[in-house]
């Protein structure tokens, strides 16, 4: 059984103002719960969007690395993966709402002649580079979107917290005051009563 406080008119006033101000705190989460949602319903088509762009640009490299392995052959790749750096520098930068990733140095300059080789594999390793900040936004975007939905479930545990247990226990409260404080006025008014006509 809840805490009940002892009825008086000034708890009365009380209890209906913390009733108010809950329902002020749950009228402001659900609106911000409203404009996440309608956050996360935008960043949803930009990555529909940016999801189609990186699957074309993505077939694009794979056809070039295809073609290249045809004229070169699987050794001759191999071999140049061995010379290629394995590296790059990566560091992490605040987005605001999320950690974001920034990388330097990735594929600057290829580490075999460019005249020796294939043309395609100039190709991709340029496709590829230009994909990559594409790759990472996409990332991004997507972390974001985990972080809003995140939001959205705190925001309706906390909505219905005040829906389902405190509102309802506030309301209780009110209705116990009123009927304590209604009986103690009918108990005075019959006291009156039977001193006046004792009188």
């Amino acid at each position: 059984m809840s805490f009940r406080p002892p009825p008086s008119r000034l708890e009365l006033i009380n209890q209906r103002r913390r009733l108010q101000l809950f329902l002020r705190v749950r009228k402001t989460l659900e609106d911000a719960r409203n404009s996440t949602i309608q956050r996360i319903r935008a960043l949803i088509a930009e990555l529909e969007r940016d999801r189609t762009e990186i699957a074309e640009k993505f077939t694009e490299v794979s056809d070039l690395f295809r073609m290249a392995t045809a004229k070169e052959g699987i050794d001759r790749i191999d071999m140049l993966a061995e010379m290629a750096p394995k590296s790059a520098e990566i560091s992490l930068v605040n987005r605001g709402t999320y950690m974001g990733l920034e990388v330097k140095d990735y594929g600057k300059y290829p580490a075999y002649s460019l005249v020796s080789e294939a043309p395609e594999l100039d190709l991709a390793l340029i496709r590829m580079r230009e994909l990559l900040p594409k790759l990472i936004a996409f990332a991004e975007k997507e972390t974001l979107f985990f972080a809003l939905l995140n939001r959205v479930r705190e925001y309706q545990r906390m909505i219905n917290a005040i829906d389902y247990v405190i509102v309802p226990r506030i309301r209780e409260t009110i209705s116990y005051i009123t009927l304590a404080l209604e009986e103690q006025e009918r108990e005075d008014f019959i006291r009156r009563r039977i001193i006046t006509a004792m009188a």
